[in-house]
């Protein structure tokens, strides 16, 4: 069951949802249903907090329900969430011609992946550069 929207303290599936368009089934025409299932979210935010967790300074581990940065693991949640899209357009990509008309519905792949790369790298920036100055905090405060 998704959570509210409007938590401070944890990421909802619906916020993920708004921020990827992806909060109405009618509006995704070819599907008619939502993109990303309750299950594909939780793995990409658990494969985004995972990264956090892997990354030295090893100073807190999180789970995704409690990785207390919303906005960044939003970054990294959507990143994930369009690289699993790019996979599944890349699997399922096929050219074909019916009547004259030519069916490429499913070459989205490079737009995905590319959307996918530049939301990762923001995260992977952020991510050292949050570690060390939480951990030289913790350095400076154990030491006063």
């Amino acid at each position: 069951m998704a959570k509210p929207i409007g938590s401070n303290q944890y990421l909802t599936d619906a916020d993920v949802r708004v921020w990827l368009r992806d909060n109405d089934p009618e509006a995704n025409l070819l599907i008619d249903d939502f993109e990303f299932s309750p299950e594909e979210m939780r793995t990409a935010m658990t494969l985004t907090v995972d990264y956090w967790n892997d990354q030295p300074p090893y100073i807190r581990n999180y789970d995704y329900d409690k990785f207390p940065f919303r906005s960044k693991l939003l970054t990294g949640t959507a990143a994930n969430l369009l690289f699993m899209a790019a996979h599944r357009f890349r699997r399922n990509a096929l050219q074909y011609s019916a009547g004259g008309l030519s069916v490429q519905d499913q070459e989205k792949y490079q737009q995905y992946d590319a959307a996918a790369a530049r939301l990762w790298q923001e995260y992977k920036d952020w991510v050292p550069m949050n570690k060390r100055s939480i951990n030289a905090e913790q350095g400076f405060f154990h030491i006063g």
